[in-house]
């Protein structure tokens, strides 16, 4: 069982720091709100993960898996949500731009900020995303002793993989917060916030067209 959770932990961790829509995400968060928006955007995020974690631990997820138009209903979903994410990303930095005095504001002082926004954002991408509820349902069990309470096994090991996306993603938002000043210069700004709406509106696009 060692070798076993230690072969979880390194998928994990492998699967986590693979770039993808919460990364996108926390790197629009970063970059368009208070230095510590991306905190409440990764709490979303996990509690988006801790919601499909649950219900593949309670077998209710399985629904998905077997009613293919459910699970198209929700992917399309979600998929519409990043697509809207990410051109409402490119609508901002394009349409209203950014200026030095936007810069100099104080953070907490940016009247679009909302806490609330932000963790709802990373909540609905991650519970409109069926491929995590697979995930947890197709992936767990192989590193559950069916010997064991089951539950509790599946809980721990969820938590595990939550607990490091918190982590790496807190890592990605601090590295951009704490370099700031020069990442949120207008050019560099607008390049970057340009970059990352695009790529949500990748990643919503691919989930939609995928088949599974």
């Amino acid at each position: 069982m060692h070798e076993s959770y230690t072969t979880f932990m390194l998928i994990c961790f492998l699967l986590t720091i693979t770039p993808g829509a919460d990364t996108a995400l926390v790197l629009k968060s970063s970059l368009g709100g208070p230095r510590k928006s991306f905190v409440m955007t990764t709490l979303g995020i996990c509690a988006g993960l801790l919601f499909h974690a649950t219900m593949s631990s309670l077998g209710l997820s399985a629904i998905l898996q077997k009613s293919s138009q459910l699970y198209h209903l929700i992917k399309l979903l979600g998929a519409g949500y990043l697509i809207y994410l990410g051109a409402r990303a490119l609508f901002e930095v394009h349409s209203h731009g950014t200026t030095e005095e936007d810069l100099d504001a104080p953070q907490s002082d940016r009247a679009d900020f909302s806490a609330f926004a932000e963790f709802r954002n990373g909540l609905l991408t991650n519970i409109l995303n069926p491929k995590v509820a697979v995930f947890y349902l197709t992936f767990l069990p192989q590193f559950v002793n069916v010997q064991g309470h089951v539950l509790i096994q599946s809980i721990l090991l969820s938590t595990v993989h939550i607990a490091m996306s918190f982590v790496w993603l807190c890592l990605i938002g601090s590295f951009v917060a704490y370099f700031r000043t020069q990442l949120t210069k207008p050019l560099f700004k607008t390049a970057i916030q340009s970059i990352t709406g695009l790529a949500l509106i990748g990643f919503g696009m691919r989930l939609a067209m995928s088949k599974a």
